[in-house]
């Protein structure tokens, strides 16, 4: 038997939370092949589609993150990802994909504050045949796949399955000419299943990717005049990952209880190249590298229907991680980027009676030199969970409760190396030499409370089904280090310190952030939500809808800020509070050949206290989180008798995102923007063709917008772009 998900102790339609829950062939027939492109299907889910594969921020009922941890968490096969640079996946083969919203604290813990995004793969105990598929596109853009799916004659189950991606990029760099965001990318599953003994079943999962890409396409945009230049910069932007999980699942099983075990070792390996000021200026470059290990372990506890009261259900479970990542992140500073941003502020700050009459009196001999950034970072947890079920009549009530635990620990270190010289008074160069090191760390608990009830109306006649709930729950995403900062903790103490050396000591230091800084409490919310769907099947008329109304309140609210003037880095602070309101809405119809489907969030998400130091923001909306996710779909499948060819299938959608506040001050906002797409395929006996054209009125919208250096930069969307193929089913 092959379960959704192993916490999932009952069926979706009797959760007190709003459950989308996404089937393979509605995925593979609407053309979702990565968590990105749920965006907007699924209420109030923005996740948009910028920079490249490792920028997976995601935004939920009005939060959301641009950096480190996530308020979705995503959960592949039981398997949590701990990181979020792991989170753009192809999705091979997903059988199912349930999409849990609101604060899921109690059963998953750390970051999912907003939801819980669980994958479920096609399982080979319960499917045997051969897929495949390929497809060509815009961008000369190719997709191939193939899997087979096996039971043997010793009783083991093996699911095999790879996937390739390719496209020549759609993003334009003027400054050479090439593609800003060519990809290549390859995917793999094994899947390995089999009962060891009646009581004990077994399940090993291997995964793995790779994928090489350019991206960040941004484009300066000119705020004096509306003016969005081209993408222009001069040094090699680029993303690089190796990602491979290894689970096992075990499941044993007495006369009164189950228990499931899920195992598995997540490691990833990565690389960013960065041209961090995005013009054709020789400012800085970033090279990220990661290369992370991390363990996971679950117990999770259920009685059997032997053991189940009438009136009383529940699971316990445990949970523990760890993972370590070595990261290095040097930044190399350029020539202009050497001239503005450490010789222009040292040189602004040098007092006229000491500057000898000249207009630059301090110099560094070297035309680029790096900043090296070596870190160790360690972060590991354990939790203790439960949650009860207790039915009478028809209410269904929900208890649960959870501990966790989680540290944090961070090794350091940052060196420069220079040679200076002070006109007025050196006659030769001297080597200048700044190193900052030392350890940090934090450690915290969290209480995870959850209550919930339900009632269901049961059938009301002619077929007429309801169910209305409420839920009380509070959610969380963890903290963590500002590893971004640290280039700017050592341009202020090496400018610093060149003036100390000198003999110069600056009234205003500017050293705006320490490594007391560099930590960040967790982000916690309380919400409070009710709704209710309606099913009604007559006739052959088939219809579901449901509603929901939140209210989210957010406290230490984490915040990127950047420091003042020209700074390289950012960091993550919490200096804000929120509360977000909202409702979403969901309704499905079919009859014979035709099928409705519409979705509908709205989000009202402002700051109740933002205080960074230097601005009060408190009442504004919060950024990059759109206040309206809508999306609709009309399709039309005409059967036909033939034993060769089955049927002709027809669809088109609308989606629409917006407004979206691009900074803290709601200075800046992108308008409601709806695409259009359409999809044809034609339904053989052994297998499709397939057609699929998005954004068919080649809209312009940005997805992104930010400021480096004092710029600020916009991404714009994605053009009108086609896709054909064949999917084979055997």
């Amino acid at each position: 038997m092959v379960e959704s998900s192993a916490k999932q102790a009952l069926p979706v339609e009797r959760l007190a939370s709003p459950v989308s829950v996404v089937y393979l062939d509605e995925l593979e027939g609407r053309y979702i092949d990565s968590p990105k492109k749920l965006s907007a299907i699924i209420p109030n889910l923005h996740i948009p589609d910028y920079g490249s594969a490792m920028t997976s921020s995601i935004y939920l009922r009005g939060f959301g993150s641009r950096m480190e941890n996530p308020v979705l968490g995503l959960y592949v096969d039981d398997v949590p990802v701990l990181n979020k640079n792991a989170y753009d996946m192809d999705m091979l083969d997903i059988r199912r994909a349930d999409m849990f919203r609101g604060p899921q604290g109690t059963l998953y813990g750390r970051n999912s504050m907003c939801g819980v995004l669980s994958l479920n793969t096609l399982s080979p105990s319960s499917y045997e045949g051969i897929r495949a598929g390929l497809e060509y596109g815009s961008a000369n853009s190719v997709s191939a796949r193939a899997s087979i799916y096996r039971k043997t004659s010793k009783g083991l189950a093996v699911g095999a399955g790879v996937g390739f991606r390719h496209s020549d990029g759609f993003y334009t760099n003027a400054y050479d000419g090439g593609k800003c965001d060519p990809l290549d990318a390859v995917s793999f599953r094994l899947r390995l299943e089999k009962q060891l003994r009646p009581d004990l079943y077994f399940e090993n999962i291997l995964s793995a990717g790779v994928l090489a890409q350019g991206g960040w396409p941004y484009r300066q945009y000119l705020p004096q005049t509306g003016e969005l230049l081209e993408t222009s910069y001069n040094d090699h932007c680029g993303y690089k990952r190796l990602s491979v999980t290894e689970a096992v699942k075990l499941r044993l099983e007495s006369a009164n209880y189950t228990l499931n075990s899920i195992s598995a070792l997540q490691m990833l390996f990565d690389r960013m190249d960065l041209d961090q000021d995005f013009t054709t200026r020789s400012m800085f470059t970033l090279a990220q590298i990661q290369r992370e290990g991390a363990l996971t372990q679950e117990f999770v506890l259920k009685p059997k229907e032997s053991r189940k009261t009438d009136w009383w259900d529940w699971q316990s479970g445990a949970f523990a991680f760890w993972k370590f990542n070595r990261m290095s992140a040097p930044v190399h500073f350029k020539h202009d980027g050497i001239s503005d941003l450490i010789l222009g502020n040292a040189n602004a700050n040098i007092p006229e009676d000491v500057s000898g009459g000249y207009d630059a009196p301090l110099a560094i001999r070297e035309d680029n030199f790096p900043i090296g950034s070596e870190f160790g970072i360690h972060t590991f947890g354990a939790a203790l969970y439960h949650e009860s079920y207790f039915t009478f009549g028809k209410w269904l009530f929900t208890a649960g409760l959870r501990l966790d635990y989680e540290g944090n620990m961070m090794s350091y270190c940052s060196d420069a190396s220079i040679n200076y010289r002070f006109l007025p008074t050196m006659d030769d160069w001297k080597q200048y030499e700044t190193i900052y090191k030392g350890e940090v760390g934090q450690h915290y608990f969290e209480l995870l409370p959850k209550v919930s009830a339900l009632y269901d109306f049961g059938t009301m006649g002619r077929g007429v089904k309801a169910r209305a709930f409420a839920v009380v729950s509070k959610g969380y995403r963890s903290g963590g280090f500002n590893t971004q900062i640290f280039s700017d903790i050592l341009q202020n103490m090496m400018m610093n310190g060149l003036m100390a050396d000198l003999g110069v000591y600056l009234d205003d230091p500017g050293v705006a952030v320490t490594a007391d800084d560099t930590a960040y409490r967790p982000e916690k919310t309380w919400n409070y939500e009710a709704g209710g769907s309606l099913d009604v099947n007559r006739g052959g008329h088939r219809l579901s809808a449901s509603a929901t109304a939140f209210y989210i309140a957010c406290r230490d609210q984490q915040i990127t800020l950047f420091p003042p003037g020209k700074s390289t880095g950012r960091m993550m602070a919490n200096v804000g509070r929120s509360r977000s309101i909202g409702v979403e809405a969901s309704a499905s119809y079919s009859y014979k050949g035709l099928d409705l489907s519409a979705s509908y969030g709205y989000t009202d998400a402002r700051f109740t206290k933002y205080d960074d130091g230097n601005n009060d923001y408190s009442g504004n909306r919060i950024p990059y989180s759109p206040e309206h996710t809508v999306n609709a779909r009309v399709g039309y499948t005409l059967g036909f008798a033939g034993d060769l060819m089955r049927g002709l299938s027809a669809g088109a959608d609308c989606s629409a995102v917006g407004r979206i506040w691009w900074d803290e001050a709601n200075a800046l906002s992108e308008p409601v923007v709806a695409m259009l797409g359409v999809d044809l395929t034609l339904d053989f006996k052994w297998f499709d063709l397939r057609f699929r054209m998005d954004n068919i009125l080649n809209e312009e919208y940005n997805v992104f917008y930010f400021k480096s250096v004092g710029n600020s930069f916009f991404q714009r969307g994605k053009p009108m772009r086609w896709t054909a193929g064949i999917r084979i089913n055997l």
